[in-house]
């Protein structure tokens, strides 16, 4: 039995189903740069995977919801850069970034003693302060300030496509543990009641922290990926809040709190913002933004519930 007295653990994590969708996963991202000649696409595509992924450890678990999670993002592309400009090479700098990104989590872990729109609203003002802070002129010889950073050194496009694919399937593997672990238990119970989960035995404080530093963990590593790829970027194309809105739409449509929605989120939301921004340019936020908010408010429990529902499977 679990520690809340419910059904015997399953500790067999990698079954049939894990690996047909990580193989699945794997075809797509190198059979579709073949038939959809644009590698751009599918390497964002990719990096808002591992971000969704990352968001719903803490999200989707303990239903903490991060408005400024794009700092972790966008700490990990600077970490990165800082590493090459170092010259300690381009894994240990995937190391660093995930290092400082980690650190700066540890920082806004205080953050936790609010819940619910205040944990919101002070996660927000967290991101603001990470944005000014990088963006400020001070700053220009460690972040190049508002002008931004440039890596030309790195640039290789197509293999940090591949390292990205190996990372994304790593993160899919590691979330299938997560979920059927004994930290992922505890953590659906501090997201159904905390003091529940704190009588059933369960360090409530420890164990959130453990959930929020392995989100910012996965997002510093999606920011380095990042970083790498496009070798050149600016406060505003890392430390965006659009990029926070995408992932939480993304994970809500998907399904927050299960393996495979938020993936499936991303890949058809992704998708279509990315058909409507090529059709219709001009007014594609706005389109984009109302599908979003038809879409939440039709499936407010996700797709993946939805699926569940209808067909009458089960969907990790």
């Amino acid at each position: 039995m679990d520690c809340l007295g419910g059904e015997p653990v399953n500790y067999s994590f990698i079954d049939k189903w894990l690996l047909i969708f990580i193989a699945a996963t794997m075809v797509l991202f190198i059979v579709g740069p073949l038939i959809y000649t644009n590698q751009l696409f599918f390497f964002t595509l990719m990096i808002y995977t591992i971000l969704a992924l990352a968001f719903n450890v803490i999200y989707g678990y303990t239903g903490y919801l991060p408005f400024g999670y794009t700092a972790f993002f966008g700490m990990g592309a600077y970490g990165f850069a800082i590493g090459i400009h170092l010259g300690i090479g381009i894994f240990p700098s995937i190391l660093l970034a995930v290092a400082i990104t980690v650190l700066l989590a540890l920082l806004f872990s205080p953050m936790f003693r609010l819940r619910g729109a205040y944990f919101a609203i002070a996660n927000l003002a967290g991101f603001e302060a990470v944005y000014y802070i990088i963006e400020n002129n001070y700053m220009r010889p460690i972040t190049g300030g508002p002008y931004g950073v440039s890596i030309p050194q790195v640039f290789n496009p197509t293999l940090t496509y591949y390292i990205a694919l190996a990372m994304l399937a790593l993160i899919i593997l590691i979330n299938g543990y997560l979920e059927k672990s004994d930290l992922g238990l505890a953590l659906r119970a501090i997201g159904n009641n905390p003091v529940t989960a704190y009588l059933a035995g369960i360090n409530v404080p420890l164990t959130r922290n453990i959930a929020w530093l392995i989100s910012a963990a996965f997002a510093g590593v999606a920011g380095a990926l990042y970083g790498w790829y496009i070798a050149f970027f600016y406060p505003e194309s890392v430390l965006s809040l659009t990029t926070s809105l995408f992932i939480i739409a993304f994970t809500i449509f998907g399904g927050a709190g299960t393996l495979m929605g938020p993936v499936i989120g991303t890949w058809l939301l992704y998708s279509v913002y990315d058909t409507i921004g090529i059709s219709y340019p001009t007014y594609f936020t706005l389109i984009y933004g109302l599908l979003i908010v038809i879409f939440i408010l039709v499936l407010p429990n996700g797709l993946v519930k939805l699926i569940e529902k209808y067909l009458k499977i089960k969907i990790r």
